[in-house]
């Protein structure tokens, strides 16, 4: 008696029987309506089979058979009909992908017969058709991973199912496709977007600006570390500094558009304390410009950039360094999920 599972088992095996010769036949030039015919397969996914196994288009396989057929027909008064047909079927063979041996086996001839016959008619040999279907195969993979490379340039902090539906291409070839320089900025399954504990309001430039203009008539000239204390100790309805320098780049550039007297910290004033958002938001800012998240690679990139707190200071405030990072991610996801 036949269970469910094994009754499925069996429709799935049928399935991939009818798909292993449909790129049989594709491979040989055969038209959609004769695929269809044989297999039973929707057109839809028989177009969808070529393009997944990066098969020469049927046409083109097609065109080169005419052209086959049409050389040997101008050798046929030295050619019996017999050799003429098996010439064409050694062709037909060689575009499927069968090596000379094997197509010698076949024939009953040996391997070089098989090698000048193909090259008398001018058609691709088998190593030529596997090396074009490699090249083809390769630039398809390229092709998927320029799509995602941008894709999760512009969306940093996305997910991979995100990341399938944003570009039409399967989960499974996003997860081996991703390119190593920007699988850092793709969000885990195990982050939790409800963990962030840092989500505020989104401020406009113009909220931003008006919110420097208010400290700046408290005190000026304005660093940011004034501005921070008095954001804190007066009603001023306005971002971080750290937040303003994420939008703005630099304190100058900021006060600059305010139209503000921009101030500036001595030395040793500016080692300070930083807050767990402040931290993270650091953190995303170097993801963001870097092809790699490791911590070495933060650690490095903070004796560059005065005022950054080291990897280790961090993981002290925030958890290990794979939770930090995805905290960082999370920020990042806000500069395109705001809306």
């Amino acid at each position: 008696m036949n269970t469910p599972h094994n009754s499925s088992s069996v429709l799935h095996q049928s399935r991939q029987d009818q798909i292993e010769i449909a790129i049989v036949l594709l491979k040989a030039g055969a038209t959609l309506d004769v695929v269809f015919k044989t297999t039973a397969l929707p057109k839809a996914m028989i177009n969808e089979i070529v393009i997944r196994e990066g098969l020469v288009k049927p046409w083109k396989i097609r065109k080169q058979l005419r052209e086959a057929e049409r050389a040997l027909k101008m050798e046929s008064n030295r050619k019996s009909s017999q050799n003429l047909q098996r010439d064409l079927e050694i062709i037909q063979l060689a575009q499927s992908g069968m090596t000379l041996r094997e197509i010698a086996t076949k024939m009953g001839i040996s391997s070089e017969r098989v090698r000048k016959i193909l090259k008398i008619n001018g058609a691709m040999s088998p190593k030529a058709v596997r090396q074009q279907e490699k090249a083809q195969a390769q630039t398809a993979i390229d092709r998927v991973q320029r799509s995602l490379h941008d894709w999760i340039k512009t969306h940093m902090g996305c997910t991979i199912v995100e990341l399938s539906l944003g570009t039409g291409v399967r989960e499974i070839e996003c997860k081996s496709n991703i390119p190593s320089d920007v699988d850092h900025l793709v969000l885990s399954p195990r982050a939790n977007p409800a963990a962030n504990r840092w989500t505020t309001a989104k401020w406009t430039d113009s909220q931003v600006l008006d919110a420097i203009r208010a400290a700046a008539e408290i005190s000026t000239p304005l660093s940011y570390a004034t501005y921070d204390r008095i954001r804190n100790e007066y009603p001023i309805d306005g971002p971080s500094a750290i937040r303003i320098l994420q939008r703005f780049r630099t304190w100058n550039d900021a006060c600059s558009q305010a139209g503000v007297e921009p101030g500036h910290l001595p030395r040793e004033v500016y080692a300070r304390k930083w807050t767990a958002e402040e931290m993270i938001i650091q953190l995303a800012e170097f993801m963001r410009n870097s092809s790699t998240a490791s911590h070495q690679a933060y650690n490095a990139w903070s004796r560059t950039h005065e005022g950054a707190p080291n990897g280790q200071t961090i993981r002290n405030e925030c958890g290990t360094w794979s939770e930090c990072c995805q905290l960082a991610l999370l920020e990042l996801r806000k500069e395109w999920t705001s809306n």
